[in-house]
């Protein structure tokens, strides 16, 4: 099945204003974000001029910003949230395996036992 947008919204997001919105909010110009992601100062300058970014580099600004630049790309997503995973059969299923694993030690103990007799 193919699906098909009228637009792309991932072309829509401003992501580079939001880095420079975030970064005019805390007063860190690119020299001091070079400084903090380690990086050079030509290649910060080059970053925030390139429409793109990757998910690490934006995870790094993510955390150098003190901001969650993921959250906010989220919000402007036109997607439903991803669906809640329900954990009870995973559960049941490792205390089955628990018990199974306590059984096979029960079992290996009580042949050692019938074998050295």
């Amino acid at each position: 099945m193919f699906f098909s947008f009228k637009t792309n919204p991932m072309e829509q997001l401003p992501i580079l204003s939001m880095i420079k919105r975030e970064m005019a909010r805390k007063r860190i110009n690119a020299s001091d974000l070079s400084r903090g992601l380690k990086m050079n100062h030509s290649s910060v300058a080059g970053m925030l001029k390139r429409p793109t970014l990757q998910v690490q580099r934006l995870a790094e600004l993510s955390e150098f910003l003190n901001y969650n630049f993921f959250r906010e790309i989220a919000s402007k997503l036109p997607y439903s949230e991803p669906d809640v995973v329900d954990t009870t059969e995973a559960t049941t299923l490792q205390n089955r395996v628990k018990e199974l694993e306590m059984e096979v030690s029960i079992l290996r103990q009580t042949l050692k036992d019938l074998v050295s007799r």
